[in-house]
């Protein structure tokens, strides 16, 4: 049954900015440039899979990440199986009752590039390996090879090494110096920049930036809340009049005042004129009345000359009958009779015309009264008539003004009235009219401030309509408090800039003991734990190794006799020689061990050819061929999953385009592969070859 990868979770951390997920395929590739994930996902599957650091057998250098993720395993059990950080790990299924390590890892995983088993050997493989997967004694050989001249004078009592000051025992000397070296420094560190001032002035930032990151989102939530209110002002405002429409209405009421006024003067006017109309309608009346009574005053009376003549005829018929003139006497008398006659006829039209003479006594008195003046004749009466006749006409007109006036007051005092109701909800008299409106003007001027005030606070915050926040962050825009903050961090840092200065001489010893490129702390904090950790593991690795070499050294003799004859019938298994028959193209079929030479290729032809004599791209095919083949070998003959970080990276174009083939006919043998890749080059002709796989084929992309 195989052995297949069929769901990779992991989380993200390093440099993958999203958690990583693939339901893989028999062929899997995997691309992504620099800085985009691919070796963490690497590294994170082999600390996932496979035992590593101290526990496992295979010295990865693999970076301390913060992983995180879960591996689904078919073909060991029943039922899949779940690989996490802390749980079982794959070689445990095989060395459970050996004793022995398995170093599964450096067979299944490649990374980056390094495609030899062991690097220190010259064919890429070593007795050792050869050992450890076909005689079962490559740990103890391991071992007896680290046990050196110095060592078999070495003794350990009471749990203390003495010996030679020379070898092992002198390294771990220089280890144990370099060890209580390193702890100073990072004592130092920790109480100049981890909990020193610094670490005081970077807390306390970090506290400041929390609270600033916290006001920038109530100053994002301020500036919504003032656009909110800046709307419902204007929407009060663009309930109010316009004031194209108060200057408007206030012309009505300009209007209005001036018809009022001028209807006001003219009813004044039309009132006087109207009191002479009376007189113009009694003067009319008065003319035909004094033209009447003037008529019938033809003789206003007796004439004194009458009786004066009358008496004179009477004295001359006293003197001619005194004289006896009897025609004088007559004439005298007729004419003294005649006189007398006309004035008696005289003073009786006089009494006759006594009343009629009342009534004009009447109506000269009334002219008198009513114009101040006497009248004389009629030609008065005329002359006033012609006066007060244009007085009556102008009171004409002026009256059909008057009413036209009023009906246009009445009928602009609706309007306005209506209008005003319409702005104020509530009617208002003539007399409110103007106040409205200097209400109206004061409620739009309070509101365009409000606008204006709001506007300006909106302006000043600086804050994008786009970066407005509706919900609220639970803390309140302080402006005060935002400057003062931003001014603690100004003096944090140029307090920061002062102290760092003092933590120069430290960088350079952490530079010196650590050989770091990187000048920032972090970095040089990093590679010194590293440094220190590699330090103590190098310490407690030589320690063990001296304990144990010295314990077993003797004891190892026993197994060396067997070795090779097993060794030799293990390179001669069916799960070495059809991997490499394969991968090679039938170039080589077996395999066999030389002492001077090492591994030894062998040709159908009989040929040998040492290992590290042959190509780059013949040693990645023999090397991936023997991988496989421990694998078979580990595994009882279970095909399984290879995983390839840029394997292929060194190989000309011509060398990668065989290996990729290779890949592939693998994969038509069962197995499953992953390869992760950097290189474009690699990356199309892998496209190119599982487009033969169809939906076998996976392809993903890190970005």
């Amino acid at each position: 049954m195989a052995i297949r990868i069929s769901r990779i979770k992991i989380k993200r951390a390093g440099p993958l900015d999203s958690d990583f997920e693939l339901q893989p395929g028999d062929l899997n590739l995997v691309y992504g440039h620099n800085e985009t994930g691919k070796t963490y996902l690497v590294e994170t599957m082999i600390n996932l899979l496979f035992k590593t650091g101290k526990r496992g057998p295979a010295k990865w250098n693999l970076r301390k990440w913060d992983l995180g993720g879960r591996i689904i395993v078919s073909g060991l059990e029943d039922d899949s199986v779940s690989f996490t950080k802390t749980g079982k790990k794959l070689e445990q299924y095989w060395e459970e009752g050996s004793g022995l390590p398995m170093d599964l890892s450096r067979l299944l995983v490649v990374k980056a590039g390094e495609t030899l088993l062991v690097e220190e050997e010259e064919d890429g493989v070593g007795r050792g390996i050869l050992k450890n997967y076909l005689s079962g004694e490559g740990l103890l050989d391991k071992i007896a090879a680290r046990v050196s001249k110095s060592l078999q004078d070495t003794t350990v009592q009471e749990s203390l090494i003495h010996g030679p000051q020379k070898g092992e025992v002198k390294k771990r000397m220089e280890c144990e110096d370099r060890l209580r070296s390193l702890n100073a420094l990072l004592k130092d560190v920790e109480q100049e920049y981890a909990s020193g001032e610094v670490y005081s002035l970077r807390q306390k930032k970090q506290t400041i930036e929390a609270e600033q990151r916290k006001l920038e989102k109530a100053k994002r939530h301020y500036a919504a809340q003032l656009r909110n209110q800046i709307q419902t002002l204007r929407r009060k405002k663009d309930e109010l009049p316009a004031e194209e429409e108060l200057a408007k209405l206030e012309a009505d009421i300009g209007i209005f005042d001036l018809k009022k006024t001028e209807a006001a003067t003219k009813s004044n006017t039309l009132k006087e004129l109207e009191d002479t109309s009376e007189d113009y309608r009694w003067t009319e009346k008065a003319l035909g009345h004094y033209s009447d009574v003037i008529s019938k005053h033809t003789v206003f009376g007796p004439k004194p000359i009458l009786i004066l003549i009358a008496l004179l005829f009477f004295v001359g018929v006293l003197v001619s009958g005194f004289l006896g003139l009897n025609i004088p006497l007559v004439i005298c008398g007729i004419g003294a009779l005649a006189f007398f006659i006309l004035y008696y006829m005289g003073t009786r039209n006089v009494l006759a015309r006594s009343g009629e003479s009342m009534e004009l006594d009447s109506l000269k008195a009334d002219f008198r009264s009513r114009f101040g003046s006497e009248l004389i004749d009629r030609a008065v009466l005329e002359v006033q008539l012609e006066k007060l006749k244009e007085n009556h006409i102008r009171a004409t007109s002026l009256r059909e003004e008057v009413e036209r006036l009023t009906l246009e007051i009445d009928s602009s005092k609706i309007s306005i009235t209506e209008t005003i109701k319409a702005f104020t909800d509530a009617e208002r008299s003539p007399q409110q009219w103007r106040d409205s409106i200097r209400t109206l003007r004061r409620r739009i001027k309070e509101l365009e401030d409000q606008i204006s005030s709001q506007d300006k606070k909106l302006v000043s915050l600086g804050v994008k309509e786009e970066e407005y926040l509706d919900k609220h962050p639970g803390a309140e825009w302080d402006a005060g408090r935002y400057d003062t903050l931003r001014q603690e961090l100004a003096d944090i840092d140029q307090a920061l800039d002062g102290e760092m200065g003092r933590l120069e001489q430290l960088k350079v010893r952490i530079i010196q003991e650590t050989g770091s490129k990187s000048t920032e702390w972090e970095d040089l904090i990093t590679a010194l734990r590293d440094k220190r950790e590699q330090t103590a593991e190098e310490y407690r690795d030589i320690t063990a190794e001296i304990l144990a070499k010295v314990q077993v050294n003797a004891a190892i003799e026993e197994f060396r006799e067997k070795e090779d004859a097993r060794i030799a019938d293990g390179l001669k298994m069916d799960e070495l020689t059809k991997p490499l028959q394969a991968l090679t193209a039938g170039r080589y079929n077996r395999i066999k061990q030389d002492e001077e030479s090492g591994l030894v290729c062998v040709t159908d032809e009989d040929e040998e050819y040492p290992l590290a004599d042959t190509s780059t791209g013949a040693q990645e095919q023999i090397l991936l061929a023997l991988r496989i083949g421990f694998a078979s070998i580990v595994m009882e003959g279970q095909t399984a999953f290879l995983i390839l970080d840029d394997a292929f990276q060194h190989s000309d174009w011509d060398r990668r385009k065989n290996l990729i083939a290779e890949i592939l006919r693998l994969v038509k043998t069962d197995w499953q592969v992953f390869y992760f890749a950097m290189d474009d080059h690699i990356r199309d002709l892998f496209l190119e070859a599982g487009g033969e796989l169809g939906d076998r084929f996976r392809s993903l992309e890190l970005s």
